[in-house]
């Protein structure tokens, strides 16, 4: 299966070549057509978690894991570790520096044939609001504090950090406190299953003054139930594409259009009025010129999962994350709830 997916993806003119096979893989000699050539060493799995791809030896070789299928994160301790890797579904990375080759391939973001289930999911308003909230907090932090915190159930914390653990997202010993959080891998393990049109319910409006007239109105709007997300904010933060359509999460919809004259619309429009997943959706909010904006990490999921050029400005944004993260990361759970 490895030896003839990866020769599917190779340019034309290069060659790939059994050399060995054995009952866990094998070797295969790639050749470009200056006949260059380097041995590439297969490593086949029936399954691979985070955690086995995590643990294993860093390769002397080029080396190619091979799957049925292989989650994102798993993919993304691969590739740090060094190695390639392609799976039956058509993920793929190969790099080879000599001969010189790049070769990188999206198959299946969910496992189409998952296992039995034996811990509990990382879908939902609820665990996605756990997720937000490890990402915005620096730890450490225990179950005890986060259950409180959320107004959740302790025990199903305590169970959704044992799965986040073992994808490596985050670090603690067995029950232990968290110490660590991944958290650009975790944003982007938020967005595998919530989407910002799907998982909120949206309405579709016309602001005939244009976005820019709508977000000036809602500016002079009394209270703090709303808060705009999506690319009109990114847009401030980083610059990516002009944004046309303005996000607003809000418990109230039709008050804010009726205020700000909106006209609702089936489809398209240039305003998308939200009722969010979660009340989350309106903890850590920040405000500039009036206007009151949802945290960075919720309008960075929000353009991640959103169509056309968003997901770019999700990336943007992560990398603008990354060199500031004093502006938008507490520094502890009483000072996130302050």
């Amino acid at each position: 299966m490895a030896v003839a997916k990866t020769t599917g993806f190779l340019p034309d003119n290069w060659k790939l070549g059994v050399e060995s096979r054995s009952d866990t893989g094998g070797a295969v000699r790639l050749a470009a057509p200056d006949n260059t050539a380097t041995p590439i060493t297969i490593m086949v799995r029936d399954r691979l978690t985070t955690r086995e791809a995590s643990a294993l030896p860093d390769p002397a070789a080029p080396t190619i894991i091979a799957a049925p299928w292989l989650s994102p994160r798993t993919r993304e301790v691969l590739e740090q570790g060094g190695f390639n890797y392609i799976d039956q579904t058509g993920n793929t990375v190969l790099k080879v520096s000599r001969p010189g080759l790049v070769v990188r391939t999206e198959g299946e973001r969910r496992d189409p044939s998952p296992p039995p289930r034996t811990r509990p999911n990382l879908r939902g308003p609820r665990a996605w609001a756990l997720m937000r909230t490890l990402v915005e907090v620096e730890p450490p932090y225990g179950v005890t504090d986060l259950a409180r915190m959320l107004g959740m159930d302790p025990g199903y914390v305590s169970r959704l950090l044992t799965t986040l653990s073992e994808e490596l997202l985050i670090t603690r010993e067995p029950r232990g406190p968290v110490e660590r959080v991944e958290w650009d891998s975790l944003l982007r393990h938020i967005a595998l299953d919530y989407s910002l049109y799907k998982s909120n319910e949206t309405t579709s409006w016309i602001a005939g003054g244009g976005p820019e007239q709508f977000l000036q109105d809602l500016a002079a709007i009394d209270g703090t139930d709303w808060a705009v997300t999506g690319p009109f904010v990114a847009e401030r933060l980083v610059s990516v594409a002009p944004a046309v359509v303005a996000v607003v999460y809000t418990d109230d919809p039709e008050r804010i259009a009726e205020i700000t004259r909106l006209r609702r619309v089936r489809t398209g429009g240039n305003v998308r009025l939200a009722r969010p997943y979660d009340t989350i959706a309106f903890e850590r909010t920040w405000t500039r010129n009036n206007l009151v904006y949802a945290s960075i990490p919720q309008i960075t999921v929000d353009c991640l999962t959103g169509p056309g050029r968003m997901p770019s400005e999700g990336e943007a944004l992560i990398d603008w994350m990354r060199s500031r993260p004093a502006s938008w990361r507490c520094s502890s759970l009483r000072s996130a709830a302050a």
